[in-house]
Formats: C-alpha cells, sequence, structure tokens
C-alpha cells in the first residue's frame, strides 16, 4: 500500500496546474490563429467581392461611334479647357508612371508631395498623365484617390492609359465610369468602335468655348498593354497602336483643321514608338560613337537636333533585349516588339503626312528621359515621378549591377545621379511665335 505524502499532493497540484496552462495557452493560440485566419477570409472575400464589381466589362462603349470616318467631327465631342483670353501659352505639367500602389502610408506620399509641390510652383493649365497613373491590386482606389488629390487642388488634369493601368482589378470601363463624376479630369474613352479606350482629344480655347477660339489640341491615344493575354511582365514586350486609332487620327486633324486651319497639337500616348530608338541611335552616331552594324544599316537618313537626356534601360533584365533580328538592344521598349508584330500601322509617317502634330510625349521607359527633334518633330519622354517604380531604392546596398534596384546607375549626360521628377511643357500661343516649344525636366530637388 502506497502512502499519500505531501509531497506527491504538492506535484499533483502543479501537474494539474500545468495542465490547465498549457490547455488555456492552446485556446489562445488556437484562437489567435482563428481571427487571423478570419481576417485573411474576409480580406480574400472583401477583395473578391470587389474585384467582381470593378472587374465589370461591357462589350463596347464610349462618347460616340467613329463609324470609319463617317461621323461628322464636332467640338461637342471631346472635352475642352478655356484659358485666359490674353493667354500667351499653355503650360503642360507631363507626370508619367506614378503607379500609385496604396495612397498613404507608402512611398506614394513622397510622389503625390513632389506632384503637389509641381503643381505649386507651375501653375500649369494642365496636367496630362502618361500612362502607368497606377500599379496596384486596389486600382479602383488609387485612381480615385489621385482623382480626389486633383479636385482639392481645383487642378486639370487628362490621362491616357498605360499597360498596367487596368491590369488587376480594375477594367478600363469601372475607371470610366469612376472619373466622368470628376470636374477636374478632362477625360473620355474615345469612339467606341476604334481600338484602345483612351483616343480622344483636349481642346484649348482662348476667352470662351467656342469654334472661333479654339487656339491648340491635345491628342491622347491608347497605346495599348501587351500583344497577347499571356505575355508576362518579363518578357517586355509590349501591345501598339492600332490602324483604326490612325484613321480616327486623321479624321480628328481634318476635323479641327476644319475649325482652325493653321491649327497645331501635341501628341501624348504612353508606349514610345521606334523613332525614339532611331533618335537615340543617330545621336549617338553624331557624337561619334560605336553603334552596331545592323542597326546603322537600318537607320533612316532624317535630321537629329537639339537632342539631350539619357536612355538607362539597357541593363533592365540580365542579357541585352534584341527585338526580332533588326540589333536593336538600346533600352527603349517601343511598341509591337514582339517578334512577328508586323501589322501595326506607322504612327510616325501620319504624323509627318498631316503635319499638324508638332511634338509627341510618351512614359513607360522609367529610366529614360531622352529629349529632341527628329526629322522636325518634338520627341520627348517624361521624367518619372513615381518613387514606387524601379530604381525601387533610393540608396540600395544590393543588387548593384540592375537598373531595377539601383538608383546610382540613373545618372544624366554629366554623370549625376538623377532623381524623380516631372516635365514641363510650355507652347507658345502668340501670332509671332505660335506652336514654339519650351521643354525641361524638373528633379524633386528644384521644388524644395
Amino acid at each position: 500500500m502506497r502512502i499519500r505524502r505531501k509531497n506527491d499532493n504538492i506535484e499533483k497540484d502543479n501537474n494539474g496546474t500545468a495542465r490547465k496552462v498549457r490547455k488555456k495557452s492552446r485556446i489562445i493560440a488556437l484562437s489567435i490563429l482563428g481571427v487571423f485566419l478570419t481576417i485573411i477570409l474576409v480580406f480574400v472575400a472583401v477583395c473578391g467581392i470587389r474585384w467582381a464589381i470593378h472587374s465589370k466589362k461591357v462589350g463596347a462603349y464610349g462618347d460616340y461611334t467613329f463609324d470609319g470616318g463617317q461621323t461628322r467631327f464636332d467640338l461637342d465631342l471631346f472635352p475642352s479647357l478655356v484659358v485666359d483670353k490674353d493667354a500667351e501659352e499653355l503650360k503642360i505639367l507631363q507626370i508619367t508612371d506614378p503607379q500609385i500602389k496604396f495612397g498613404s502610408f507608402t512611398r506614394d506620399t513622397k510622389t503625390m508631395d513632389l506632384i503637389d509641390r509641381a503643381i505649386k510652383a507651375e501653375q500649369p493649365d494642365i496636367c496630362v498623365v502618361t500612362g502607368d497613373l497606377t500599379l496596384s491590386i486596389f486600382t479602383y482606389d488609387a485612381f480615385n484617390y489621385f482623382a480626389k488629390f486633383m479636385e482639392e487642388r481645383k487642378q486639370y488634369w487628362t490621362f491616357t492609359y498605360g499597360n498596367h493601368d487596368s491590369q488587376f482589378d480594375c477594367s478600363k470601363y469601372t475607371i470610366y465610369s469612376l472619373l466622368k463624376d470628376y470636374k477636374y479630369c478632362l477625360f473620355s474613352p474615345g469612339p467606341s468602335d476604334v481600338y484602345g479606350e483612351s483616343n480622344f482629344l483636349v481642346n484649348i480655347f482662348k476667352d470662351s468655348y467656342a469654334a472661333d477660339n479654339l487656339i491648340y489640341s491635345l491628342v491622347l491615344l491608347d497605346s495599348g498593354m501587351y500583344p497577347t493575354d499571356n505575355a508576362s511582365l518579363s518578357d517586355w514586350v509590349y501591345d501598339w497602336i492600332r490602324q483604326s486609332q490612325m484613321d480616327w487620327y486623321e479624321w480628328a486633324v481634318n476635323g479641327l483643321r476644319s475649325i482652325k486651319s493653321d491649327i497645331q497639337t501635341s501628341m501624348f500616348f504612353h508606349i514610345p514608338i521606334r523613332e525614339f530608338a532611331n533618335m537615340y541611335y543617330l545621336n549617338e552616331l553624331a557624337k561619334g560613337r560605336e553603334v552596331n552594324d545592323v542597326v546603322k544599316s537600318k537607320l533612316p537618313n532624317v535630321e537629329i537636333r537639339e537632342v539631350k537626356g539619357v536612355v538607362c534601360e539597357s541593363n533592365k533584365s540580365d542579357g541585352e533585349i534584341v527585338y526580332g533580328d533588326d540589333g536593336y538592344t538600346v533600352g527603349i521598349f517601343y511598341q509591337g516588339n514582339a517578334e512577328n508584330t508586323t501589322d501595326h500601322p506607322d504612327v510616325f509617317k501620319y504624323i509627318k503626312d498631316l503635319d499638324c502634330t508638332k511634338a509627341l510625349f510618351c512614359g513607360h521607359d522609367h529610366v529614360n528621359n531622352l529629349k529632341g527633334y527628329y526629322d522636325g518633330v518634338y520627341l520627348g519622354y517624361g521624367l518619372c515621378c513615381g518613387y514606387h517604380t524601379y530604381p525601387i531604392f533610393d540608396n540600395p546596398k544590393i543588387f548593384t549591377d540592375k537598373v531595377l534596384y539601383n538608383a546610382k546607375l540613373w545618372v544624366d549626360e554629366d554623370g549625376k545621379q538623377m532623381e524623380k521628377g516631372v516635365t514641363v511643357i510650355q507652347i507658345d500661343l502668340t501670332n509671332s511665335a505660335y506652336g514654339a516649344l519650351t521643354v525641361n525636366d524638373r528633379q524633386n530637388s528644384y521644388y524644395k
């Protein structure tokens, strides 16, 4: 027979207490895990519902039908901006690739602070966002965030789609449905039967909205996203402007000229055309530098002048990109650069033949700011303003051989590290120098 002692009772009590403590700990851990899983499930459910709502698409929508050019041109089809009667210039603030992710409490605050200071300092007549306003799983909120920001400042703005703006939870139809109710957003989906969903004009008038007061026009085109639905981000191949858009552009130019015979325009879209690469290589030759023989044989005999800026995207991936067999390896990721894409129209030829658009501005390649006159037309990259875009880190310690991660590789013509910024475009509206351009990049520190 075992004699129970006091120590035995104590041991039994301690074991019981320990078991209770362990059981309580398990309950607490399971409760925490349950709460965590519930939060995740609620988040996923909310995102799923939002995705379903925001990804709504319709077969065709727009402000009018183009009908192959049979529709009568009318100024009322387009957004408009009225400047002062005595205005001597049109000032445009080009904002490119902000790639807003979440808004507050992220690097987006640095992007928006830069834009805010630029607007206050420049007092532009209009801001033009040349694509990739967002790159986010919360696209709707990002667009709403930006639109409210501009409304609060009573700043007129317009934009053309980039390859990321409707990539995740938002269709272009939903974006249009959101933006159409904002007073200071001058945006249109364009005609319902033309490729893309941001092909429109912003017509500029002096003093009041009247045909006789039409003074200038901005042409915005949707340069698309990717050549196929299964193209990946790492393919570095992109969509292109289609023939229906060029047919519409010709119709628009002729319509504008029926109202003001000598009118000039500037064009804005996201993804650059190949002429940007041509200008880069011709400028390299002019500086006495070596150029690939295959590339050299394909360069047109055109005049370039006042070329400035840099192309720093060439080490975007592990190796040089070769588009097809033409030897183009510079980091200018232009439209239709996937293999076997031969059906796109010659956008630049349309611009030259119609002789109405005197300048073309784009974004897309974040670490390029090349600018200059190519065959009489001004071609310009906007300076990237997004702090969520690459280069991702301001002071990197690793990945020092990749532009994506290393801001120190983003340098100007003098070898100085460049900053994020905006581009200021000034267009002369006087009779004596009508259409004359002044274009300047303004880096972040310029507004401090």
